[in-house]
């Protein structure tokens, strides 16, 4: 049938023509001469306009005249639309041979407005599932699609004010559908100017109020839906928050505020999860998710005030374990510390809190490092041994920590005796041996010179029934001591009435500690009360200078064979030898007096002297250790060696004797040889040095066999740069002596008394003389070693030089 529209109460006729646009429908009416624009979307006349045809009616009679077989309307030119395909929102009105222009520029202004009305006029009626679907952002089919047309409507917009009313409306329509966590994610999503944010707030908080009438903007639907939780308003706050820590200037307190009531709010939610129990399920509303609050402290942990936030989890019941982790990330390290031991699973707290303490800086987490090492001890102690040393290279002090360690052994001491007992202490505590060893070793390997740790290592070693550990820490750490010759003589000297030979060793001593970290005094008192791991003794002894007898007492009482092996290594020769002495005289000692044992005493004396060989000890040696009755069967073969080496020995004096002669024969003739030689002087001879007659000089000259002659005066002044101070003190102590008694047989003589004494004063004055000489005139000056040292000094100038 013929389709006709209604409008203005009138009937309107089949367009002549139609044309499309991007967003209307043009059509022309013939009779009216009337171009209607339809919007597409809401589907109505929003713009007439009437073609004047009378300007053109000359146009359009000539037309007819030329044109007869043209198609008509009514016996007239007929009108038309037209569309460019290349530019469809342009259209064109053609009459016969004339053409109108129709403009359509911004046509789509208002389509947005219609795009939004169209939506809420196909708008989902309410679902039949009930609160809890309708509450849920999960959209059905028919939903999407409805808000896909908003996601459209918001895209014809072309401004933001345009974007803001389409926003504000998808939110007021999802909030009426009981969609609240939808709705205020759109809400946060409008300006200020359009949802302003105190007014929006109060009406998404105003249902959770128990007592206080709910906005009437709300419809009864969005009441309920906001009444059932208030993951809406932590939506809108959340976002909102997002939205203020986004911009570049200080929002700091914006933040801060934000941040503490949306931990309230998370804090309420999570509380009536664990609350309301069977009645939430009855309602089918599932209870909050506790990691959404530690998924919003994570977040914004950075931005808001810590102090604030952990005042706020403390006011509720909420565990220690949750509270230390955004403590933790405040860089509120005590609390976070402090939360986590607090738990239940007191373990777990302990691991917590150490996880705590390793991913903090050094210089915030050391502090608790010290003051809760002891907690950390007792329940987790092999992973709190392992976090100490981790943090040893970081600057964690071990010195502090041994405290903690030292009271940690204690316990677990106490615990071992106690164990089982009715007085035992509640709190959790685990008994590692290992624990504590495990730290020592740790950070002795890592370079800890504490003298502390390394005697407190030595006692727990000390303590442990394996002396293997022991052992292999004081072979690793105890150096041995220098030379036994080195301190023996010093020993000797005291022996013999010396006072510096205690202090020359205590000297060696004081020295040999600041080279070991180990206090070798301690940890030899330690071992030694234990009454075991002698080994360990022994090879501590051998770290004393001095004190090798010591070491071979110990070993003899553990393992002879380690006493002969400390006797062997020894450099000194009367050491040694006391050494064997004490070997054989324990060897003999632990034989009986039966004729049976005398036997065996023998037997191992000889091996003694097999073993020290015969440089060291001879049978006379041991003679006194063997028993009264022996039978010299036993050891004739080593008597028979003995007097062998002692004939051997008195052949080698013999001819070391008859060597000795010869040598003093040899030097008699050549004293007797020098008394005779004698050398020739010129008369005219001068001073090498001063160019003076040596007989017009009137003082002693010395005549050298390279043939200068220098006066005594002149080769002192020349010899004194090169000799040291010692030769040179000796040289001004001759010189006075010598000037004293020469003064002192003066005035002898003119008293006319020549003694014993006057003899005495001339062999003095010899012995001085003769010494004197052998420092100023051992060798010429000009061809000895003085010309090879003084071979880089300059040459004098002959016309400055001066003569003395």
């Amino acid at each position: 049938g013929q389709q006709q529209q209604q409008r203005g109460g009138g009937m309107m006729a089949i367009p002549a023509s139609i044309s499309l646009t991007p967003h209307h429908f043009v059509t022309l009416n013939f009779d009216s001469n009337e171009v209607r624009f339809i919007n597409r979307v809401a589907k109505k006349v929003i713009q007439e306009e009437r073609v004047d045809w009378v300007s053109v009616s000359q146009s359009k009679t000539e037309d007819l005249q030329q044109h007869p077989g043209s198609s008509s309307w009514g016996g007239v030119a007929a009108a038309e639309l037209l569309t460019d395909i290349r530019r469809p929102d342009q259209i064109w009105l053609r009459k016969g041979r004339t053409l109108v222009h129709i403009s359509s520029s911004c046509e789509d202004r208002d389509v947005w407005k219609f795009t939004l009305a169209r939506c809420m006029e196909t708008a989902v009626p309410h679902s039949k599932f009930g609160l809890a679907e309708g509450n849920s952002t999960t959209l059905t089919s028919e939903e999407k699609q409805i808000d896909s047309q908003f996601e459209h409507a918001k895209s014809l917009c072309s401004n933001s004010s345009q974007k803001a009313v389409v926003t504000a409306v998808r939110a007021e329509y999802h909030l009426s559908q009981g969609r609240a966590e939808l709705a205020a994610k759109y809400m946060a999503q409008c300006p200020a100017a359009v949802m302003p944010f105190a007014d929006t707030a109060i009406r998404l908080a105003l249902p959770m109020l128990k007592g206080v009438e709910s906005s009437s903007k709300n419809s009864p639907r969005a009441n309920e839906a906001l009444a059932s939780s208030n993951l809406a308003l932590i939506t809108y706050l959340q976002d909102n928050m997002k939205t203020a820590k986004s911009k570049n200037d200080d929002s700091s307190m914006i933040c801060t505020i934000l941040g503490t009531w949306l931990t309230e709010l998370h804090l309420q939610e999570r509380d009536r999860g664990g609350t309301m129990g069977k009645r939430q399920q009855r309602q089918s509303t599932p209870p909050v998710n506790h990691a959404l609050l530690h998924q919003f402290l994570s977040s914004f942990v950075r931005d808001m005030d810590a102090n604030a936030i952990t005042h706020v989890l403390a006011s509720h019941d909420i565990s220690a374990v949750e509270s230390a982790g955004y403590s933790a990330a405040a860089n509120n390290i005590g609390a976070a510390v402090n939360a986590a031991l607090s738990s239940e699973d007191e373990k777990n707290g302990a691991l917590d809190a150490l996880r705590v303490l390793n991913d903090s800086p050094i210089e915030k987490a050391e502090p608790y490092y010290y003051k809760y090492a002891l907690t950390l001890l007792s329940r987790a102690p092999m992973s709190a041994a392992k976090s100490f040393v981790a943090r040893f290279t970081e600057g964690l002090s071990d010195t502090k920590l041994l405290p903690s360690f030292m009271h940690y052994e204690q316990r677990r001491k106490t615990k071992s005796v106690n164990k089982g007992g009715l007085n035992a202490p509640v709190a959790t505590f685990v008994n590692d041996e290992n624990a504590s060893i495990r730290y020592m070793e740790g950070v002795i390997k890592l370079g800890s010179q504490s003298r502390a740790i390394y005697n407190y290592l030595t006692s727990l070693y000390a303590s442990m029934e394996d002396e293997g550990p022991l052992f292999r820490f004081i072979s690793a750490h105890v150096p041995p001591a220098t030379a036994s010759a080195n301190a023996s003589s010093p020993l000797k000297s005291n022996i013999c009435g010396g006072s510096g030979g205690v202090a020359h060793l205590l000297l060696i001593h004081a020295n040999e500690e600041k080279q070991c970290p180990l206090d070798k005094s301690y940890a030899l008192r330690t071992i030694l009360r234990t009454g075991r791991h002698f080994r360990s003794a022994v090879k501590l002894y051998m770290g004393f200078s001095g004190m090798r007898q010591q070491a071979v007492e110990l070993a003899l009482k553990v393992d002879p064979s380690l006493a002969r092996e400390l006797a062997r290594q020894s450099q000194d020769k009367d050491e040694t030898k006391r050494l064997w002495l004490m070997i054989a005289r324990n060897a003999a000692a632990n034989g009986g007096t039966s004729s049976c044992d005398g036997k065996a005493v023998v037997s191992r004396v000889v091996n003694v002297l097999k073993d020290c060989g015969p440089d060291i000890l001879s049978i006379e040696d041991v003679l006194p250790f063997l028993p009264d009755f022996a039978q010299i069967d036993q050891f004739k073969d080593e008597i028979c060696d003995a007097l062998a080496q002692y004939s051997s020995k008195i052949e080698h004096y013999l001819k070391e004797m008859n060597e000795c002669d010869q040598t003093c024969d040899a030097l008699r003739e050549e004293l007797s040889r020098l008394r005779s030689v004698g050398t020739q002087v010129r008369a005219d001879a001068r001073c090498a040095f001063t160019n003076k007659y040596i007989l017009d000089a009137g003082e002693p000259f010395y005549a050298f066999p390279s043939g200068y002659v220098v006066l005594e005066t002149a080769l002192k002044n020349e010899l004194m740069p090169h000799l040291n101070e010692k030769q040179m003190n000796r040289l001004r102590f001759i010189e006075k002596e010598l000037a004293r008694i020469r003064d002192r047989s003066i005035v002898k003589v003119s008293d006319g008394r020549r003694s014993y004494e006057e003899a005495k004063a001339e062999y003095e004055i010899e012995e001085l003389q003769n010494e004197l000489d052998g420092i100023i005139a051992a060798e010429c000056p000009l061809t000895g070693s003085v010309m090879v040292d003084s071979i880089d000094h300059g040459f004098s100038d002959d016309e400055e030089d001066e003569f003395v």
